[in-house]
C-alpha cells in the first residue's frame, strides 16, 4: 500500500512539474518565430535610434543603449525612482556630454495599462516608451520561480539581441536600482567585451576577465554573476553568445520548470566566451553595489586581489545608527542594485530613502536587517 502512494506521489509531481515547464515553455515561444528570435518592432528600432549615445570617441564602436523592461507593478513602485536617478547623472564625454541618462533609456512595457503609466512619466523624464505585445506578463510582483519571473528571461534576451544586431552596445538595467554616477566610462574604459554584476560579495579582480590564467590556475570558477546589470559589445562574437543563450533557454524550457535566464547565462557565457576569445569580466562589486552584500555594501581592499583569495566572500562594511547607510558608504559607488529586498513596493520604500539620503546627504535604510 506505501509503495503505491509513493508512486502515487511520484506520478502525481511529475505531471505537475512538466506542466510547470510546458507551461514556460508555451509562453516562451511567444518571442520566437520559426525561424529564431523575433525581429524588433518598427517602433523599437526608432526608440533605441532615439536614445543611442554617440560612443565613437571611446570606442571603435558608434553609438550604446541602455535598455530596462517593466509591468504595471515595476512602473507604480520602482521605474518612477529608477528614472529620478537617471535624470540626476549626466554623460560625462563625448558628443553628449552633459545630457542625463534618462534620455538614453528605453523602456519596455508589456501591456497597454503599462505602456500608458511609462507615458505619463515622460512628462517628468525623457526615456523612449515602447511595448512588446508578444510578452505575456502577468500582472503584480513576480516569485521566484513563479511562471512569470521564468519567462520574464525570454523577453530580455530578446532585448539585447536585438539591439546588438542594430549595431549598438547594449546596457541592460533591471528597474530596482539606482544609478549614482554615470557608467560608461567604466564598461568603455575597462576593455571587456561582455560584464556582468557580482551576485555575491566575493573577492574579484574587475581588470581581469574570467578565463584568465590567473582564475584558471587556480582552479577557480567563474564567480556568480547577477543580471541586473549587464553590458554587451555590439561585436559578431558577444551577438552569437547572446543568441545561444536565447536558444538554450528555449530548448531546456520544456523540461525545466524552474527555467532561469541567469543561470543559463553563467553557464553558456562561460563556454562561449571561451570559443570566442571573448573578455567576459565581473563588474566590480565595490562600486557596483547589491542589497545582497551584508550591511552596507561589499568591501575590500586592492592588496586582497591576489589569486588565492579569488572567490572568497569579504565582508560587508558595517552599519551606523539603526541599521543605516550613509554617504561615507556609498560615496564612490556607480549602481545601487534593490534584490533580496522583498516585494517591489518594498524594494521602491528601500530605493526612495537611498534617494533621499543620497539628496540630504544623511544615513538612511537601504537594506534589510540582515
Amino acid at each position: 500500500m506505501f509503495q503505491l502512494l509513493l508512486t502515487v506521489v511520484v506520478i502525481l509531481c511529475s505531471v505537475s512539474s512538466s506542466s510547470a515547464a510546458n507551461k514556460v515553455a508555451r509562453l516562451a515561444k511567444s518571442h520566437f518565430a520559426q525561424h529564431g528570435v523575433r525581429l524588433p518592432t518598427r517602433k523599437f528600432m526608432e526608440a533605441m535610434r532615439a536614445a543611442a549615445v554617440d560612443i565613437s570617441e571611446a570606442s571603435c564602436r558608434k553609438s550604446l543603449v541602455i535598455i530596462g523592461m517593466a509591468n504595471e507593478e515595476a512602473l507604480n513602485h520602482t521605474v518612477p525612482l529608477f528614472l529620478e536617478s537617471l535624470r540626476r547623472v549626466q554623460i560625462t564625454s563625448g558628443q553628449h556630454a552633459g545630457q542625463t541618462l534618462d534620455g538614453r533609456l528605453v523602456l519596455v512595457a508589456w501591456s497597454l495599462e503599462a505602456l500608458a503609466a511609462c507615458s505619463a512619466l515622460q512628462a517628468t523624464y525623457s526615456h523612449q516608451c515602447v511595448r512588446d505585445a508578444e510578452h505575456p506578463s502577468p500582472k503584480g510582483s513576480f516569485g521566484f520561480h513563479s511562471h512569470g519571473f521564468n519567462v520574464l528571461g525570454f523577453a530580455k534576451i530578446k532585448y539585447i539581441l536585438n539591439g546588438l544586431s542594430a549595431g549598438h552596445d547594449v546596457v541592460f538595467l533591471d528597474t530596482d536600482l539606482l544609478l549614482l554616477r554615470d557608467p560608461l566610462p567604466y564598461l568603455l574604459g575597462q576593455g571587456g567585451d561582455m560584464y556582468g554584476a557580482m551576485e555575491k560579495c566575493m573577492v574579484v579582480n574587475a581588470s581581469l576577465h574570467l578565463h584568465a590564467r590567473e582564475y584558471v590556475a587556480g582552479g577557480r570558477k567563474a564567480p556568480p554573476l547577477n543580471i541586473g546589470v549587464l553590458y554587451f559589445k555590439a561585436t559578431a562574437g558577444v551577438t552569437r553568445c547572446v543568441y545561444n543563450w536565447a536558444w538554450d533557454m528555449l530548448n531546456e524550457a520544456p523540461f525545466r520548470p524552474m527555467i532561469w535566464d541567469q543561470d543559463i547565462y553563467g553557464k553558456i557565457m562561460a563556454k562561449c566566451a571561451l570559443t570566442h576569445n571573448l573578455r567576459w569580466k565581473a563588474l566590480d562589486p565595490r562600486v557596483f553595489q547589491s542589497a545582497c552584500f551584508p550591511a552596507c555594501g561589499c568591501t575590500f581592499t586592492d592588496a586582497e586581489m591576489v589569486p588565492e583569495r579569488f572567490g572568497n566572500f569579504s565582508r560587508g562594511m558595517p552599519f551606523i545608527g539603526d541599521h543605516e547607510c550613509g554617504p561615507q558608504h556609498w560615496g564612490d559607488w556607480i549602481v545601487r542594485h534593490f534584490p533580496c529586498s522583498g516585494s517591489t513596493k518594498t524594494k521602491g520604500e528601500f530605493m526612495s530613502n537611498m534617494l533621499q539620503g543620497v539628496l540630504e546627504g544623511k544615513p538612511v535604510q537601504i537594506t534589510r536587517k540582515w
